[in-house]
């Protein structure tokens, strides 16, 4: 089995448990309530048009679909699709909202032609499924491929207090150069909403991607 496939077979062993304990609520996606998954949600909603009917909006680890209802609490009139590699809290999403696209898709085994404007992440890489920070890398690049606007993601600091061996954290610094580096130099970090926590925002720039295509 390869690394991505390990990793798969971990989160899928995870969720099911959680999903299976607790049925449709935060906990089954492994949030402690409700109230901290949505203020999580609040920072990368800040981040996008919620008001445009013709903008495309693709959630990587949907989960039971929490962000699209999120979403309809604040008025979004775009398009939703929700990516997730678990098919028991897929089953949760498809049972709770009927008019929305949820797929059991993994990103990182597949190539797609198809762009959304804004691709988003909530909460995937917190939990500790034996991800390296090779892996992250990767799987961000190939989010920041899906998106045609921004991508939006969140991670756990390593400047915490006290660390959990069943969390994974990443270096907000590193993060950011990795980001600016790797993808766009249009990248925010915001660290100081939420404890513990920060939330990344890498912006296309097509002026940029040319430049670095020409001199690459």
């Amino acid at each position: 089995m390869t690394e991505n496939d390990n990793i798969n077979a971990r989160q899928i062993e995870k969720y099911n448990a959680a999903a299976g304990k607790h049925g449709i609520s935060s906990k089954s996606v492994l949030w402690d309530d409700p109230q901290t998954q949505y203020l999580r949600f609040y920072e990368i909603a800040k981040h996008l048009d919620l008001n445009s009917s013709k903008k495309a909006l693709l959630d990587l680890g949907c989960g039971n679909g929490e962000f699209y209802k999120f979403l309809n609490f604040l008025g979004f009139r775009g398009s939703y699709t929700g990516y997730d590699i678990n098919e028991m809290l897929l089953a949760q999403a498809r049972k709770r909202f009927r008019n929305i696209s949820v797929e059991n898709v993994d990103i990182m085994g597949e190539d797609f032609d198809q762009r959304f404007d804004y691709v988003v992440l909530s909460g995937l890489f917190n939990v500790n499924v034996g991800q390296t920070q090779d892996w992250v890398h990767a799987f961000l690049k190939k989010m920041y491929a899906l998106s045609g606007e921004v991508m939006v993601f969140n991670m756990i600091s390593t400047h915490v207090s006290y660390r959990d061996d069943h969390m994974f954290y990443m270096n907000p610094a590193e993060m950011l150069s990795f980001c600016i580096e790797n993808l766009s130099r249009r990248t925010t970090l915001v660290h100081h909403n939420l404890p513990y926590n920060y939330t990344v925002a890498v912006f296309k720039d097509e002026l940029w991607d040319s430049i670095r295509e020409t001199v690459s």
